[in-house]
């Protein structure tokens, strides 16, 4: 059948988060509801009428395109991370933008993750473009990564050790705060290191209301170097899809440090919809795609977010139940599925005018 939809992300480890979540997530809901929609597949090239790459933009992919294009396959470049920012002149940085910016040139369409992320792009763009976003669905579950059985084992062996310490805390009153997200990257500050904007209000709460806080990553060296040597009690766990959320059920309250750069203002509200998804109340830095839960978590305020949090349980319990309620009216992977389908139904139906008015130039005229 002619007129299906093809999705070729960056990367196929279900692992990266982007993929999942810009990628395999949408498309299987969209499969599972009978929409046209399938992984890349070059044996089925002359059945696409659409074919979206996700964060994709290399010399290979933009020669693929171009030919796709030149077929009347329409482009779509979707991205939501800031590829331009390139704060320490790497190289590598510099190519891929100038690579970037030619995909985006090239495409049909172009769908970014927050409004913040289309501001970005629409200032790289020589001329004006439309700019569609479609936001992050929040996860429920990581499905499609597969494990040997033994490091499956090792890891549930490893967040059993973590929940009993948690539950020895929770014996003498100590409150378990979590962080969790990848160790950092060359591209920009962020990462686990945000967190030692923390450390001394950390600490001091301690004494009074005592936390521990729990490191859900991938870096285990750098967890040891900069956060294990703090006064409180803390706790490493490598992140694992079998493990993360009933680790992050373990805890109350998810702490989200954000170096304000043009890389971190642009990303999505992900991790803190997550966390008020999975039952913990959140305090954060504030970033533009934040806002939307301003009435629902402590954003910017620290300090009396985190003192207010720990000594009112009720208020964790009521702020966590109105951000779920928000999560499943706005942020379900049915709700931003249903975008999807709305922009390939647009895409489709615009792709068949165009080519009625190649076969029938007096529609073009007519404007039909």
């Amino acid at each position: 059948m002619v007129g299906r939809i093809a999705w070729k992300p960056r990367f196929s480890d279900p692992r990266v988060a982007s993929t999942r979540i810009r990628c395999l997530n949408p498309l299987a809901e969209l499969q599972s509801r009978g929409y046209p929609v399938e992984l890349f597949d070059r044996r089925h090239i002359g059945q696409y009428a659409v074919v979206v790459y996700s964060k994709l933009y290399d010399d290979a992919t933009y020669a693929e395109a171009s030919v796709l294009q030149e077929r009347g396959v329409r482009i779509v470049l979707d991205l939501c991370d800031n590829h331009f920012y390139n704060p320490y002149g790497l190289a590598s940085l510099r190519k891929a933008g100038a690579q970037l910016k030619r995909m985006m040139a090239l495409a049909d369409e172009l769908v970014a993750s927050t409004a913040a992320m289309s501001e970005v792009m629409r200032a790289e763009l020589s001329a004006p473009r439309n700019i569609t976003v479609i936001e992050d669905a929040v996860e429920t579950e990581i499905r499609g990564v597969r494990t040997p059985f033994w490091d499956r084992w090792w890891k549930q062996q490893q967040l059993a050790k973590l929940q009993q310490r948690l539950a020895q805390g929770n014996l003498t009153g100590r409150t378990p705060l979590v962080w969790f997200g990848i160790h950092g990257g060359p591209n920009a500050g962020y990462g686990m290191l945000d967190l030692l904007k923390l450390r001394s209000l950390l600490e001091k709460l301690n004494r009074t209301h005592p936390v521990s806080l729990t490191v859900i990553s991938n870096s285990k060296n750098k967890y040891d170097r900069a956060i294990k040597p703090w006064s409180l009690p803390t706790y490493y766990l490598k992140w694992h899809s079998d493990s993360l959320f009933s680790a992050l059920r373990s805890h109350a309250i998810a702490v989200i440090p954000v170096s304000e750069n043009p890389f971190t203002r642009c990303k999505s509200n992900n991790r803190l919809a997550l966390s008020l998804n999975a039952g913990l109340a959140v305090v954060a830095d504030a970033i533009p795609s934040y806002q939307d839960f301003t009435d629902v978590c402590f954003l910017g305020d620290w300090q009396s977010g985190l003192e207010r949090y720990l000594s009112d349980i009720e208020l964790r319990r009521r702020h966590v139940e109105q951000g779920q309620a928000i999560i499943a009216r706005e942020w379900s992977i049915a709700r931003l599925a249903e975008k999807w389908r709305d922009f390939f139904d647009t895409l489709l139906a615009g792709r068949t005018l165009h080519a009625n008015s190649l076969r029938h130039p007096e529609i073009a005229v007519k404007g039909l």
